[in-house]
């Protein structure tokens, strides 16, 4: 007998030791594809769909009050999801979540932005490291990762007042399965309680699924920060550990909720239901949710901290692995509060093979003229776009990039309100009106502006634009602004220093070289255009005879 029970017994142990090397087996297996991929990926441009309302809701729950935040007008004027999504190789869903809010936030915090780029660097030379990092960051992968910030969220349920009578419920049940023991026709009664704590458990469902994604993840969040606790990166854990240990009240009562899913194991099945009835005859999953709901409730700075530790780590990589995608780019040099901005070699980072050009603004803003199609939107853009990545990943599209700490501001696609019945014109005051408001605030800004009153006649607009962009240019404010009207050039030209972009036309064909050029636009050639358009020569005649006179 005594024999047969330790064959037995090693049996069970042979057994659980296979499964124990098997399931260590096949994590290194998938730890050795995820490694394979990571090293395939590693400075490519990631692709595929990004759910940005997801994305972006971490921007909307961060309380903290930041130097400058990009207004929508200058989101879309950047192209900033484009450009994101070219930038963005984070290997998880909150590390995804935090470089955005980063990129819409640039900083007024030079030594934190230093720290940033020294974080970037040793992800660039220590190799394994940086593996090991991403590997760890690839478990919060998952799209149901996003759903973690939302335990930020002010309010997360209201526990219903009624839902403190269901103690005594639990309370009465025990006392009855005690009693029984002496009267057994307690039972009988225990029959209808059960239908009614059954009904109640099932309607607690709908609760528990509200939160079905962000629970568990949150676990994975709380392992992954232990782990890069426990190594020696260049990350400031200060206070990490603490957040964790807080977290542990959570972990103890997330065990008793059900997000276990058996798949099609029958045996599983069986206990799972077991384990459900059981759970839902003491009301144990009512009484754990909302005990853990409002554990979490005094959590959110931790829960907060664990995000930007992490997310912080991923938008390191990802940046790291952002410079070894490019041709080439520059830290900046970020200077003293002064009109001053110089870039040399700067390119559109979203334009294939982009045409680079060079400027250096000294005391003076800029005027830029030429026609549609040049490059003048692309360069005034590209310059805007350099200006944000200084002040948020440290990263220009430059050989040479020097800037002062600046706020951001555009006006440069502006369109029609439909819905709120606004023209053209009146979205154009709207927005101009905010870059006025910015100007009389004490912070330098710069602002880029893509005409001035499209919406509006020739004389007003270049009489309005003259006395707009005139009370811009006070107080250090930098203006890159970018017209067709060649009468602004005689009018700014004291305060602005001009440049020009041209085309030529050869053999009835349009050419652009898309390169900066210094000095007011001198030659004409929309006419001309009209003409190599084929448009008829009497419009071509009294369009040079009316020019001519002007």
């Amino acid at each position: 007998m005594n024999g047969s029970v330790l064959l037995y017994l090693l049996i069970l142990l042979l057994f659980a030791w296979f499964i124990a090397f098997l399931t260590y087996y096949l994590k290194k297996i998938k730890i050795k594809k995820e490694l394979k991929k990571i090293r395939s990926d590693w400075g490519k441009e990631k692709t595929g769909y990004r759910n940005y309302d997801l994305i972006d809701s971490f921007s909307q729950l961060t309380k903290t009050v930041p130097f400058h935040q990009l207004n929508q007008q200058t989101i879309q004027d950047l192209d900033i999801r484009e450009l994101f999504a070219f930038i963005d190789r984070t290997n998880s869903k909150p590390g995804q979540q935090y470089l955005y809010n980063k990129l819409i936030k640039p900083t007024d915090n030079i030594t934190e932005l230093e720290m940033f780029n020294r974080q970037v660097n040793f992800f660039t030379e220590q190799v394994t490291d940086r593996e090991d990092a991403q590997v760890l960051l690839s478990q919060l992968n998952h799209s149901d990762a996003y759903y973690i910030t939302t335990l930020l969220e002010d309010n997360l349920l209201t526990k219903p007042k009624w839902a403190n009578l269901l103690v005594f419920n639990t309370a009465a049940v025990i006392a009855m399965l005690v009693l029984s023991v002496k009267f057994p026709v307690l039972l009988i009664w225990l029959i209808p309680v059960f239908g009614i704590n059954i009904f109640f458990h099932y309607w607690n469902k709908s609760n528990i699924n509200k939160f079905i994604k962000s629970f568990p993840q949150l676990i994975k969040l709380i392992q992954v920060s232990r782990s890069f606790v426990k190594k020696d990166l260049p990350f400031d854990n200060t206070g990490i550990q603490n957040n964790i240990d807080n977290l542990k009240g959570f972990k103890r009562k997330y065990k008793l909720l059900s997000f276990a899913d058996a798949g099609d194991n029958e045996i599983a099945q069986f206990l799972l239901l077991i384990l459900e009835l059981t759970k839902a005859f003491f009301l144990v999953e009512i009484h754990s949710f909302f005990s853990t709901l409002k554990e979490l409730e005094n959590k959110k700075a931790d829960i907060n901290s664990l995000v930007n530790y992490t997310g912080n780590i991923d938008a390191a990589l990802s940046t790291a692995s952002f410079r070894a995608g490019l041709a080439s780019f520059a830290t900046p040099v970020i200077t003293v509060h002064k009109k001053e901005l110089s870039a040399k070699d700067l390119y559109h980072p979203l334009i294939e093979n982009c045409v680079v050009n060079s400027i250096s603004i000294k005391q003076k803003s800029i005027l830029i003229t030429g026609s549609n199609m040049s490059g003048k939107s692309t360069f005034i853009r590209a310059v805007a776009i350099n200006a944000v990545l200084a002040q948020t990943i440290y990263t220009c599209l430059a050989t040479d990039f020097v800037t002062p700490i600046v706020k951001v501001f555009s006006s440069i696609r502006i369109t029609d309100n439909v819905q709120d019945g606004k023209s053209y014109y009146f979205e154009e005051v709207n927005t101009i009106g905010g870059l006025i408001e910015a100007s009389e605030k004490p912070f330098q800004n710069l602002f880029i502006i893509d005409e001035v009153f499209k919406g509006t006649n020739t004389i007003e607009r270049v009489a309005a634009a003259k006395a707009i962009l005139t009370y811009l240019n006070k107080n250090e404010n930098i203006i890159l602004v970018s017209s067709h009207d060649i009468e602004l050039v005689a009018l700014l030209h004291p305060e602005f220093e001009l440049y020009h972009f041209v085309e030529n036309i050869e053999n009835d064909n349009l050419v652009f070289d898309h390169r900066l050029k210094p000095g007011p636009l001198k030659s004409r050639n929309a006419i001309k255009i009209l003409s190599i358009s084929n448009y008829p020569a009497e419009i071509i005649e009294e369009a040079n005879r009316i020019a001519n006179k002007n």
